[in-house]
């Protein structure tokens, strides 16, 4: 009897710990305009929506913080922009740097090395944006972890807040 008590008291100890490890990794930080995930510092420079033509255009600053060259593999159908009205769109197309990848290339993944200390930007265009959307207000950034090969991050960028252009 004393050991059922011993190993019912230890299985609701882990029990505990192991819930309580889950709820920490399940909470996702709140939108945004300047997100920190895996050392990449992600800040909204520029959204626009055009109504004449249906179309919604993101530009962002990445920065590694690392003090080494970071491998960044972005997720092409994974990355979206999304309007006020939740609604979200596949990208028509996304450069970063030097380096752009059109939807109908059917190109998975967008490759780069991140330089240390050295802003890059990442330009995201949308077209066929509904009528009844106002504005950008996010972009949602999907890129493979640097520590987990295979692991996929989601970054949520909202619009740019007013007065705050500030590169860094």
């Amino acid at each position: 009897m004393k050991n059922l008590f011993i190993i019912l008291t230890c299985s609701l100890w882990f029990l505990g710990l192991s819930s309580g490890q889950a709820a920490k990794l399940s909470v996702s930080p709140a939108d945004s305009a300047t997100v920190i995930l895996d050392d990449i510092l992600f800040k909204a420079v520029d959204y626009q929506l055009d109504a004449a033509t249906k179309t919604a255009t993101a530009t962002l600053t990445l920065l590694n913080q690392k003090d080494v060259p970071r491998e960044l593999r972005l997720n092409v159908f994974g990355t979206q922009i999304v309007d006020n009205k939740r609604n979200s769109y596949y990208i028509s197309t996304i450069s970063l740097g030097r380096v752009q990848v059109r939807f109908e290339d059917r190109q998975n993944y967008l490759n780069y090395l991140l330089q240390p200390d050295q802003p890059v930007t990442l330009t995201i265009t949308a077209t066929g944006i509904s009528a009844d959307s106002d504005v950008v207000q996010l972009v949602k950034i999907v890129f493979e972890d640097s520590k987990e090969e295979g692991r996929f991050i989601e970054a949520f960028v909202s619009g740019v807040p007013e007065g705050k252009d500030d590169m860094r």
